[in-house]
């Protein structure tokens, strides 16, 4: 048993060691076969490389300057309510010259491509060489920028040509701003650059919606050595819909132009807004601006005195030139401020309708005598009731009211009409104002802002609060942006009337409306009715500090119809020609607001509701001096003057 055990074991290991030469023989063979493989393709790519690999190299290179291009966005576009475009990207095209493509195999492409950019583009040859000589190995050189589809489709036709032998040239696609009516709300608007994108107005305001996200196309070279290219789309940005009605903005701005053309102001500002859901309908200012070149001052200034300008000096011309007056200005108010006074009077019951007061012409606060405008022409207003004391602007009538609320519920009122605060109006650079703390305020304070001076506003602030007072006490959120639609028209964003707070009491605000009417009809408005029409409104004229200068902000705000308004205008005219060193009379004001309104009440479908005849100018009053307070003197007293705050620009 033990011999045969033993047999079978080195039979077994005989088996063993014949297997194993076998494997061995065997993975031998496939090491040799795997190494003869990996010689034969690495004798071949070096052949395939010594021999061929400049050519391919190139045909990469190629491929990927002329594919990995960036797609640009398309900025989005900026309308009226009504749809007419404002604003616009149009796509152009910068001709690009890749010179080390042009160069190549032997320079078999560089006069034929040398000539077609000479005939097609009028270009110098002299200086297109100069760029080849100058950059041998650039592949982006910019010859020409802003191209329209026009100008570069002689030059497309001929490159489609193979025999033409062009090469190494391309057109790397943009787009370019355009504002199709030039100055039109121009402030409201603004401008835009591919640099810096929105700079000024809504372009700056609603950059993040107008903007959008570039896209690209790339390539990259497959075992064939052909090219692969992936295209990732630009997204365009959102398209803004504003509320400025395009008939209205034509009409205040085209009234604008022939004011000033006439008798020149430092600024005139208008407001048209709807008084029932905040909208604004028309936004100018003047000086104009063209948003196609808006750094261009031509036009504003002479040859001479911009010859003398320095850099400084037109860096600060053109902020004021893009500063929007009805927004990014405060100043002084004047009598327009007075129907507030009244209403606040009214809401706390220190004042009814028909109550009388006696004016004497002034009206002294503690030892201040402050006067009124009649003091200097008539004396007086003698006894006169509520109404009459806004028909004819009375400002003893408007401290007695503001002595009997007191200090602190003035402020109070103040605060609550939003002045002192900004409006949040979707339009940059907002002035806040400026106003006094209801712990700060003092009797000769309240007395002079009962009038409205030593109390600074802007113009979005006066005609939001003006809105509520004539709206039945509803304040809205000024607005200039309806909605917000994508680039195929979908709505992003509907901007709904925001109802603020409540002013005022209906039966306030139906007082108000009926005074204020009264004020066009009979008294220092009067020239502002219109044959037909009930329209109503407050005329205002303030004296500017320094007082000594003389110099006058005029203004007028008002609606139509009187009792049912569809819309409401404010106008501002900083120091118009004709007043400095006067009175400052308010018919210029007023004359403008009967020009507009003559337009935009038929346009507006607002038809005529009254049948009383015009009055003659003769026969009604007339404001004039610092809302009625002569030049001379605002305030007369040992210690206290009206010169205490010189208007401020937030």
């Amino acid at each position: 048993m033990d011999n045969t055990s033993e047999a079978r074991k080195k039979k077994m290991m005989r088996r063993r060691r014949v297997m194993l030469r076998k494997t061995h023989r065997r993975i031998n063979t496939a090491f040799i076969i795997v190494f003869a493989i990996l010689l034969v393709l690495g004798v071949r790519i070096f052949l395939i490389n010594y021999t061929h690999g400049e050519e391919y190299s190139k045909a990469v290179l190629n491929h990927q300057t002329y594919k990995s291009t960036t797609i640009p966005y398309k900025r989005g576009n900026i309308t009226s309510s009504d749809g007419t475009v404002l604003a616009y990207s149009e796509k152009v095209y910068n001709l690009i010259l890749d010179v080390k493509s042009v160069k190549s195999e032997d320079g078999k492409y560089l006069d034929s491509t040398i000539n077609a950019l000479v005939d097609c583009f009028s270009l110098d040859r002299d200086k297109i060489k100069q760029v080849i000589n100058d950059n041998p190995e650039s592949q982006y050189q910019k010859l020409l920028k802003e191209l329209s589809s026009d100008e570069i489709a002689g030059f497309n036709e001929l490159k489609a040509d193979k025999s033409n032998n062009i090469y190494g040239v391309w057109f790397e696609e943009s787009y370019v701003r355009k504002y199709p009516f030039s100055t039109l709300a121009c402030d409201v608007i603004g401008f835009a650059s591919n640099v810096n994108g929105g700079e000024l107005g809504l372009e700056s305001q609603y950059d993040d919606e107008l903007s959008g996200t570039d896209g690209v196309t790339y390539s990259y070279v497959d075992e064939n050595l052909n090219a692969v290219e992936t295209t990732k789309s630009a997204v365009n940005g959102n398209n803004i819909v504003t509320t400025i009605d395009y008939n209205v903005q034509s009409i205040i701005e085209k009234k604008i132009v022939e004011y000033n053309a006439q008798k020149p102001s430092v600024n005139t500002g208008i407001v048209v807004m709807n008084p029932k859901n905040g909208e604004i309908l028309g936004m100018a200012s003047y000086p104009q601006f063209d948003l196609n070149n808006p750094r261009k001052l031509n036009g504003i200034y002479d040859e001479e005195q911009l010859a003398g300008m320095t850099d400084e000096d037109i860096t600060n011309a053109l902020y004021k030139l893009w500063t929007n007056y009805c927004v990014s200005q405060s100043y002084e108010p004047g009598s327009t401020f007075k129907p507030f006074t009244i209403a606040a009077g009214l809401e706390e019951g220190v004042i009814h309708d028909g109550d009388t007061y006696e004016c004497k012409g002034y009206e002294y606060v503690g030892p201040n005598m402050i006067k009124c405008h009649s003091y200097s022409t008539t004396g007086s207003h003698g006894v006169i009731n509520l109404s009459q004391s806004l028909e004819n602007s009375c400002n003893p009538y408007m401290i007695n009211i503001a002595i009997k609320l007191g200090n602190v519920r003035f402020a109070q009122y103040e605060k609550m009409f939003g002045f002192g605060a900004k409006t949040g109006v979707d339009l940059p650079g907002e002035a806040t104002g400026i106003m006094y703390d209801e712990d700060k305020i003092t009797t000769i304070d309240a007395a002079t802002n009962s009038f409205g001076q030593n109390i600074n506003v802007n113009m979005v602030q006066m005609i939001s609060a003006y809105c509520s007072l004539i709206n039945d006490g509803k304040y809205y959120q000024p607005h200039i942006v309806k909605r917000i639609e994508s680039a195929n028209g979908e709505v992003v964003k509907e901007n709904s009337p925001v109802l603020v707070r409540q002013t005022v009491t209906p039966s306030t605000s139906k007082y108000l409306r009926t005074y204020l009417e009264n004020t066009v009809k009979e008294g220092t408005a009067h020239k502002a009715y219109i044959d037909g029409y009930s329209i109503a409104g407050k005329t205002g004229t303030a004296q500017k500090i320094p007082r000594d200068d003389l110099k006058w902000v005029i203004s007028f705000i008002g609606h139509a119809p009187a009792d049912d308004p569809k819309f409401a205008i404010y106008i501002v005219l900083d120091e118009p020609d004709g007043t400095t060193g006067t009175s400052g009379s308010t018919s210029d004001a007023l004359l403008l607001a009967k020009e507009i309104c003559t337009e935009l009440l038929p346009y507006m479908n607002v038809y005529k509701d009254t049948d009383e005849p015009y009055v003659d100018p003769g026969t009604a009053p007339e404001e004039s001096g610092v809302d009625g307070i002569p030049a001379s003197s605002a305030v007369t007293s040992d210690n206290t003057s009206t010169d205490k705050k010189a208007t401020a620009n937030n």
